[in-house]
């Protein structure tokens, strides 16, 4: 078997991936899977720009499958990280927003990322 030389300078950076996710593991509900952390960022960053999504443009603006997207939906609903409301133009549309409790933990895991990528530093 053929040793791998080391590279130093890599360690740093992987000590800050590893922060990072154990960071997510503890205060966001995406369960280290991509769908729910992308459902997660859709959600909170068309509320931040007051553009909430309609249950149908969500699903569309994901490329993955819609029980998947359910499934993560329906956790995000029941843990009060986000609502539907009514949209008041049309009562058939539901608007999907985020609630504090998901822009505050959305403010807290930018400053982490911030911290951990912005200067090398290894502390979250």
């Amino acid at each position: 078997m053929r040793k791998i030389k080391a590279n130093k300078a890599l360690v740093p950076i992987t000590k800050s991936v590893i922060n990072v996710r154990d960071w997510e593991r503890k205060n966001l509900p995406i369960e280290q899977s991509q769908l729910a952390l992308d459902l997660f960022l859709i959600i909170a960053y068309n509320t931040l720009i007051e553009k909430p999504l309609t249950l149908k443009s969500l699903f569309h603006s994901i490329d993955f499958s819609e029980a998947g997207i359910r499934k993560h939906l329906r956790r995000l609903l029941t843990e009060e990280w986000c609502h539907l409301v009514g949209d008041g133009r049309d009562k058939r549309l539901k608007l999907v927003v985020a609630q504090p409790k998901m822009l505050s933990a959305l403010s807290n895991y930018t400053e982490v990322l911030t911290t951990a990528f912005s200067n090398g530093s290894t502390q979250t």
